[in-house]
């Protein structure tokens, strides 16, 4: 379930990761040990996703502030 540490993640993959794994969730796909798995794996893409959107929204009020 891991993605090789030389690929670059970013918010459009790990959202896709997420989906995927929701979708073998969804349709009982997998067994206890990989539910496991995928389930710390969900976490981690979870927080991956939320703190880059918590920086882009950093961005965004850095933006808007120096258009005033």
């Amino acid at each position: 379930m891991a993605k090789k540490e030389s690929e670059e993640l970013t918010y459009d993959k790990a959202l896709a990761e997420l989906n995927s794994i929701l979708e073998l969730l969804q349709n009982g796909q997998t067994g206890l040990d990989e539910l496991a798995k995928s389930l710390a794996r969900a976490g981690e893409l979870s927080a991956f996703c939320k703190n880059k959107l918590r920086d882009i929204e950093a961005d965004v009020e850095k933006f808007k502030k120096s258009l005033d």
